[in-house]
């Protein structure tokens, strides 16, 4: 039986995010996901209509948190640790294009080609 220092359950966007945050902080860590479905991130691929939404563009905390009305206390402090900002830039560093308007999206041709 192989074994894994990190078994991630779940391919989805926080599942991937996780795996690769974790693999990168230690580096030679034998990380596995494992998915239900065939692929692992396919919500993703389809959110925002087809064009891969990520985030938002507001950077704000506090205005960020008035989109969350059941959340906000529980939020505020989780967007000032790690932010939609925060989200472009580590996309950016991993070599995702983003395009910027009212919410920062991958281009479909963009997303085929990293993933």
């Amino acid at each position: 039986m192989e074994e894994w220092d990190l078994v991630v359950i779940g391919g989805g966007a926080a599942g991937y995010f996780g795996a690769i945050a974790c693999a990168e902080a230690f580096p030679g860590a034998r990380v596995l996901i494992l998915e239900a479905t065939a692929r692992v991130l396919t919500k993703v691929k389809v959110s925002g209509g087809g064009r891969c939404n990520v985030t938002h563009n507001l950077y704000e905390p506090k205005q960020l948190i008035s989109f969350y009305p059941r959340g906000q206390k529980e939020l505020i402090g989780s967007f000032h640790k790690f932010q939609p900002k925060d989200t472009v830039e580590w996309f950016q560093a991993h070599g995702v294009e983003l395009k910027v308007c009212p919410m920062v999206s991958v281009s479909r041709a963009k997303w085929d080609t990293n993933l």
